[in-house]
């Protein structure tokens, strides 16, 4: 019995379960005095001596807040296998007047925004579903771009959809990040994937320059090629290049996509993130001048 309650969490012991499922107490106690087990808080053990994993703290943390919480946030997100940093505490959210218990190291949301309804289980833990702990972490970030980076994550490692973000984004009802949240969520509808292109496609339309086709699929006999914008109009591939594309195979991958492109009457333009940081403004300037050249104007 016990080593089933055990497995279910990966070695920690819920309390309450332990005594509902009719373990003897001076078994657990018999297991903690000779160090075989450990004490993690007031409701959990770990059937262990050794040192905690993160993901053994985020169940210890979550269990000890109460049995109505859930990860949440960023530690949501690595719960369910998004390799991403936080502020170095675990979050979990509580319904608003639950009276969750306040954990030293644990940050402790009790909030209306809590529904049971976004909550699954995972690995024996209560954790938020990816839109929403996404979501939440952005607003609990404590910048702008930070915020922008949860959302970003969890649709780039395919833990939810651009439109599941967007309906998470519309059920924040009063937020200073609303807008900068929702702006978000319809660069991820049409295809942005990386911080690198998001800077660029809001420098792009904030010089009031076409909108691209995102993340366009091209079918070829070696498999699928995507390209991140595309501009029909005027046969013109741009691509944003991070510091991955400065690896040898990487480099080699480009080199083919891009004369296969031109094969195919597209112009190729990359625009190395190392230079946009550099000076955006000189690279701007030149792409407008591009965009001229074929028949572009601004808008009136």
């Amino acid at each position: 019995m016990l080593a089933r309650l055990a497995a279910a969490r990966n070695g920690v012991l819920y309390r309450p379960e332990v005594v509902a499922a009719g373990v003897p107490r001076w078994l657990v106690q018999a297991e903690l005095r000779y160090r075989r087990w450990q004490r993690t808080g007031r409701q959990t053990v770990v059937t262990h001596n050794g040192p905690l994993d993160d993901a053994t703290r985020r169940t210890v943390a979550v269990l000890e807040v109460g049995p109505r919480a859930a990860l949440d946030g960023a530690s949501a997100l690595q719960h369910l296998g998004c390799d991403i940093d936080d502020d170095g505490e675990p979050h979990a959210i509580a319904p608003k007047s639950s009276n969750p218990r306040r954990v030293k190291g644990v940050r402790v949301h009790e909030s209306r925004r809590f529904a049971e309804s976004d909550v699954v289980v995972v690995g024996g833990v209560r954790v938020v579903r990816a839109a929403v702990a996404a979501v939440h972490a952005a607003l609990w970030a404590r910048t702008d771009r930070e915020a922008l980076l949860f959302p970003l994550r969890a649709v780039q490692d395919r833990l939810c959809a651009p439109h599941d973000v967007l309906t998470a984004v519309l059920g924040v009802r009063r937020h200073k990040r609303r807008s900068l949240l929702l702006e978000l969520a319809r660069d991820l509808a049409g295809g942005v994937r990386s911080m690198g292109e998001l800077d660029v496609a809001r420098a792009l339309r904030e010089r009031g320059l076409p909108e691209p086709d995102r993340q366009v699929v091209r079918e070829r006999p070696d498999g699928r090629e995507y390209l991140d914008c595309r501009y029909d109009a005027y046969w013109l591939s741009l691509e944003i290049d991070g510091i991955q594309h400065q690896e040898a195979e990487q480099q080699l991958s480009d080199v083919v996509r891009d004369l296969r492109l031109v094969a195919e009457g597209d112009d190729v333009l990359r625009i190395p993130l190392t230079a946009w940081r550099l000076d955006r403004e000189r690279v701007l300037d030149a792409l407008e001048e591009v965009f001229r050249s074929r028949g572009w104007r601004h808008a009136a």
